[in-house]
């Protein structure tokens, strides 16, 4: 996949998210706030890596969001 087509694809996704996020609001209680969101494709494995300063939160892309 060249760096274009992958920004292409989380660009749709972000929008996928916030098209979820308007439709069912109470998503967003599972994220606290200053969580950097992480986007995740079916099969792909997070990232343990943190910050000191900042949490993760991982979501994970299949036809329907699910906060990991």
């Amino acid at each position: 996949m060249t760096n274009r087509e992958k920004i292409k694809m989380d660009i749709s996704t972000a929008f996928d998210f916030a098209e979820k996020v308007i439709s069912e609001p109470e998503i967003l209680d599972k994220i606290s706030t200053g969580t950097t969101v992480d986007f995740l494709e079916s099969g792909m494995e997070k990232h343990e890596k943190q910050t000191e300063s900042k949490k993760r939160k991982y979501v994970r892309v299949k036809h329907q969001f699910e906060v990991l």
